[in-house]
């Protein structure tokens, strides 16, 4: 049995992202069931020696992009918080960012909708799944914390949980399912509905 390695040094560490690279393009192409290790090899330019050396199976490589795909939609959603008060949640900035988590759902929405619906019948992907549903939930419950002073809310991590699960809901069946709107428009209407729900249609200032 082969020993799955850490790369190290620089040739190594690029030929693990070329075998990643690979595999992504593969699996948008033909589907994550349609690519098997083989063809993820010959499309990295690497024996299929080299890719068990730095992969336990196909599936190891998946939930390792899983990971990553999954740290990049995070980092789209809350990376430019600094744009928004804290304390001061307002409608503009609820719409900030459910604008994000449209943007998040543009990152690779082939992969994204293949793994998303894999999470219902592989446990090994829906516990990837569920730790970033449980970061995403932690960062609005922090929000609702900052401005509870402000809010009709009295009970924070549920309604961090039923706003998730609203904006997910809406930005997925947009997304994947349709039907096609604009989502300026699917967008403005959910900012509305949140914004409503957390201040009662308190005015801005």
């Amino acid at each position: 049995m082969s020993i799955v390695r850490t790369p190290k040094q620089q040739r190594s560490i690029q030929t693990k992202k070329r075998i990643i690279k690979a595999a992504f393009h593969l699996y948008a192409q033909k589907g994550i069931h349609g690519t098997n290790s083989k063809e993820i090899a010959g499309k990295a330019g690497v024996s299929i020696g080299s890719f068990y050396s730095y992969f336990k199976n196909k599936k190891t490589l998946l939930l390792e992009i899983l990971e990553d795909f999954l740290d990049q939609v995070y980092l789209t959603i809350w990376k430019e918080m600094e744009q928004i008060t804290i304390n001061e949640l307002g409608r503009n900035e609820v719409k900030f960012i459910i604008e994000n988590v449209f943007k998040a759902y543009d990152i690779a929405p082939t992969f994204h909708s293949q793994t998303h619906a894999l999470r219902y019948s592989d446990p090994d992907i829906n516990r990837v799944y569920e730790r970033e549903r449980s970061r995403e939930v932690t960062q609005i419950r922090y929000l609702l914390e900052n401005n509870k002073h402000r809010m009709r809310i009295s009970d924070q991590h549920a309604a961090a949980i039923v706003i998730h699960n609203a904006v997910e809901s809406v930005a997925h069946t947009a997304k994947f399912l349709g039907p096609k709107i604009d989502d300026s428009r699917l967008i403005s209407e959910l900012t509305d509905m949140i914004y409503n729900f957390l201040l009662h249609g308190r005015q801005e200032e």
